[in-house]
């Protein structure tokens, strides 16, 4: 029994009774209507494979514009970073010119207390030996400040282990004068003292934008007694470091807005609008972590999430 329902109905077009031996017409009006079927069934292939390779020329032609396009943001991107982090260069050769001027006039006047001495011939061995003691300590921080800044500014290659307390030691030894300078207070609460595996210079810095970030708030708020506090803890195997202020916080408006590439609230103070935005990328892309912003009753809270 034919079960085919194509060959069934071909058959019955063409006036076969399949309890009967069809005659030579019959079966002649079969085999045309089954050649019919074969050549609609090769012409609807061949438009199929025509639909297929026009498909597949336009997927390929949309592959390489996807890939021109992402290689165009990518060097966006890293024009921003580099933008960034001249950006912040100059502000930290600044903070480096703040932090210099102190032991400079401690070694000034240590050496002319010498020269007074050897003047008047009232040199004393335990004096002498304590001022060059004194003038090689200076001399030691004016080196690890050199230290710091350099290595601030190494590219990262490799991922390398380390704490929240190291990263905020490094950034402290930084920028941590020119906060003190300004009466502002750096409160630490570790929680999550355990190490974990980053891109070192590049988490030092966004924590420098998000310092950098609070300080020119509490400044521009001139809030009284301000502090900016840092603190770090695990979540859902998530190490978290949040750094906050008492700056008044963000407007509402905007703080939706305040990671977009750009956007800046310091046209006052011709801000680039870029360090907030690279932050986010350098977090998000380059160390697979989360970076978040809210507001609580007395300023705003930065929220950085690293996977551990």
């Amino acid at each position: 029994m034919v079960q085919n329902k194509l060959l069934l109905r071909q058959i019955k077009k063409a006036g076969i009774n399949l309890s009967t031996a069809p005659d030579k017409a019959s079966f002649e009006r079969l085999l045309k209507l089954i050649e019919q079927s074969y050549e609609d069934t090769i012409k609807s292939r061949r438009m199929i494979e025509h639909s297929l390779d026009v498909s597949s020329a336009e997927m390929r032609e949309t592959i390489d514009a996807l890939e021109h396009a992402n290689e165009e943001v990518a060097k966006k991107d890293k024009m921003m970073f580099q933008q960034s982090r001249f950006a912040q260069m100059g502000e930290m050769i600044s903070m480096i010119a703040h932090q210099w001027r102190q032991p400079l006039n401690l070694i000034s006047a240590t050496t002319a207390s010498i020269e007074f001495d050897v003047y008047f011939d009232k040199i004393e061995r335990k004096k002498l030996l304590l001022n060059t003691e004194n003038i090689a300590k200076y001399s030691q921080h004016l080196s690890d400040t050199i230290d710091d800044f350099r290595n601030f500014f190494k590219i990262d290659k490799e991922m390398q282990m380390t704490t929240f307390m190291q990263e905020m030691s490094s950034v402290l030894s930084i920028i941590g004068e020119s906060l003190y300078a300004k009466k502002i207070d750096i409160i630490e609460e570790f929680n999550y003292t355990q190490a974990f595996k980053t891109y070192t210079n590049e988490l030092k810095h966004v924590i420098i934008n998000l310092i950098k970030n609070a300080e020119d708030a509490l400044l521009e708020n001139n809030v009284t007694d301000p502090f900016i506090k840092i603190k770090s803890y695990t979540q859902n195997d998530m190490a978290i470091l949040e750094i906050s202020d008492n700056g008044g916080g963000i407007p509402e408006n905007i703080i939706e807005n305040i990671f977009d590439p750009y956007f800046s609230t310091k046209s006052k103070k011709s801000g680039t609008g870029l360090g907030l935005y690279m932050s986010k990328i350098i977090i998000q892309e380059h160390c697979k972590g989360v970076l978040e912003v809210r507001n609580y009753e007395d300023g705003c809270v930065f929220t950085l999430k690293l996977l551990l």
